[in-house]
């Protein structure tokens, strides 16, 4: 049988999850597993290949119909060395040549790349991009990662870290950010950030029927925010429509930066469907310019979890 599928895996500090992509990019077979990342990488390692063993007999493949394996992987590293620099939810995950080592282990073509650009090229290849050529796409989590698609290919930057959108300026001088900056659009519009600023605004003294959940260090998170917005709350929806707002600014600067056919929108945050698209549009349709026609689409996301999945196959691919 030729080669004509290929293998990702989405590696977390949690689970490491993995499938078997055929050539239109369906999944024909996956498979999570626990991370164990106390265990160090040797053994993470060891275990992610195992993973591609397993997928292959589930598949009912064997190793010579695979093309390539694609590893999307949390934290800093060269996609051109196939090194991780430092992933902090993965100890000892410091100067990994996390390629080798699984090229080795599986005797497969092996591709890595940052999790964030595998999911933004999974949602081009075969989700809400599927259509385009020029695709940007920002992950709404605990942060805010981001990937970038020009003319069909994964825009990777001259020192393999383009598409860290999240960390874009979005108010000079504001909330400090881990990553060193401050303002950065993670720290205004990811899901830790919204439910971050409600209760500081609560231990700050203003009103919300939210109060009594955020000051008991209860879990708290934009779910409970984006459900007292809905029933009314001013300062829930005051934060989230800010949210919302630092979203259409991001979109107005991705628009003059890349200008893409189409901004997408991914993670936990767009379960809040039409209450976070609707609001964001009607902000980026009040800051955008109107001198010229070339206003990006904005979408959701569409392949959910899998997208990552999918994206480390794709690029395994191309």
């Amino acid at each position: 049988m030729a080669r004509g599928y290929t293998i990702g895996i989405d590696l977390g500090g949690t689970n490491i999850k993995g499938g078997v992509c055929d050539a239109e990019y369906r999944l024909v077979a996956q498979e999570e597993i626990e991370t164990q990342a106390d265990r160090g990488p040797d053994h993470v390692i060891a275990r992610m290949a195992g993973l591609v063993a397993t997928l292959i007999s589930k598949a009912g493949l064997s190793a010579a119909d695979i093309a390539g394996v694609g590893v999307g992987a949390p934290g800093p590293m060269s996609h051109s060395a196939g090194m991780i620099y430092h992933a902090p939810n993965l100890p000892g995950f410091v100067n990994v040549p996390l390629r080798d080592r699984m090229a080795e282990l599986t005797r497969l073509p092996v591709t890595l790349e940052n999790d964030a650009n595998a999911a933004a090229f999974g949602e081009f290849a075969a989700g809400a991009g599927k259509d385009v050529r020029d695709m940007v796409m920002l992950t709404l989590g605990t942060g805010i990662g981001g990937g970038v698609v020009l003319g069909g290919q994964l825009w990777r930057g001259a020192f393999d870290n383009a598409g860290e959108l999240g960390h874009t300026i979005v108010v000079p001088g504001g909330r400090p950010c881990p990553c060193g900056q401050k303002g950065c659009l993670e720290r205004y519009a990811s899901a830790h950030a919204v439910a971050e600023r409600v209760r500081e605004a609560v231990q700050a003294g203003e009103p919300s029927s939210l109060r009594a959940k955020a000051l008991a260090g209860d879990d708290f998170d934009a779910r409970d925010v984006l459900a007292a917005q809905a029933a009314g709350d001013a300062l829930a929806r005051r934060i989230w429509d800010e949210a919302c707002f630092h979203l259409a600014l991001a979109a107005v600067n991705i628009q003059h930066s890349f200008n893409p056919e189409l901004v997408v929108f991914a993670g936990g945050l767009i379960r809040a469907g039409e209450v976070l698209l609707g609001r964001v549009r009607a902000h980026f349709e009040a800051l955008s310019w109107t001198i010229a026609p070339d206003r990006p689409r904005l979408a959701l996301a569409t392949l959910g979890t899998d997208a990552g999945t999918i994206g480390a196959a794709a690029l395994a691919r191309s």
